[in-house]
């Protein structure tokens, strides 16, 4: 296959302003609310999961070990590394997002030994790099594929920055959470903006909104915790459920990689080496 093109100085120009007026966006938005609001502190109760089964050794064990889902989608795109049809400038993203798998997996389970607000930092923390690969992905996907060397580090950098303020804020005394939860839910908002505006240069949009779907599956499992453990005579939680249904999520965006082919005869792509 014919190696792609380079972008141009322009078009990287213009993703650059357009990356950074999203970051300054979002920063702004937290700088608004924090004046007018104040700090937005975690809620304690957040810690406090249905599902206190012992597993031999492990404790919370439902929680615990159904981040084996994650592990296992993070496994499977390492495996299947050279068969995914990644462009050249997407080499980084999908390494950040396979890393970042495999980071939330061990982070998750970390924290749901103990839950904790100073576990909950390594759980959130890699998931701000799936999340910042996602978006590069979606970015390059439906608008430029110059987003992909663009977009990736500095949405990556405000990913982590978000989890780290949150973490120093709390070490302050005056805890906010608010700026996370406006990269966590912006990014959300961008990925279904992105597929609902633009057309994707590649095929398998399916699998992608296969993978939202999920995602707001996973929110209503997390806030029905409990209410799906009675139902389920407390057979799993909702919280084990949100778990199972992440793995899957990163199962069907993996699949998109896997399966998608160009929308064009132009968009050729070579697969990793």
């Amino acid at each position: 296959m014919s190696e792609p093109v380079t972008p141009n100085g322009p078009a990287r120009r213009r993703a650059r302003m357009q990356t950074w007026g999203l970051i300054g966006i979002a920063l702004a938005l937290y700088g608004v609310l924090r004046f007018v609001f104040g700090p937005l502190p975690q809620d304690p109760s957040y810690h406090i999961l249905v599902d206190t089964r012992r597993c031999g050794p492990i404790p919370r064990a439902g929680d615990v070990l159904t981040n084996l889902s994650i592990l296992a989608a993070g496994v499977a795109g390492l495996l299947l590394r050279g068969r995914m049809h990644v462009e050249r400038e997407e080499r980084a993203a999908y390494a950040m997002l396979v890393g970042g798998m495999l980071l939330t997996a061990l982070g998750s389970a970390y924290y749901h030994w103990a839950p904790g607000d100073a576990r909950l930092v390594w759980d959130r923390l890699p998931m701000t790099l799936v999340l910042a690969a996602l978006l590069t992905f979606l970015l390059a996907d439906r608008i430029d594929p110059v987003f992909a060397t663009v977009a990736l580090w500095p949405v990556a950098a405000l990913g982590a920055a978000s989890v780290l303020w949150w973490a120093w804020t709390r070490w302050q005394g005056a805890d906010d959470l608010r700026l996370y939860l406006i990269v966590r839910i912006g990014t959300g908002v961008a990925i279904a903006c992105l597929l609902l505006l633009r057309r994707g240069r590649h095929s398998g949009a399916p699998w992608l909104w296969a993978a939202l779907a999920l995602d707001i599956a996973m929110t209503v499992a997390e806030r029905l915790d409990n209410e799906i453990y009675s139902m389920t005579g407390m057979f799993v939680s909702g919280h084990n459920v949100k778990h199972v249904l992440a793995g899957v999520l990163l199962g069907c965006t993996l699949a998109w990689l896997l399966l998608r082919e160009p929308s064009s005869p132009s968009g050729n792509m070579p697969q990793l080496s």
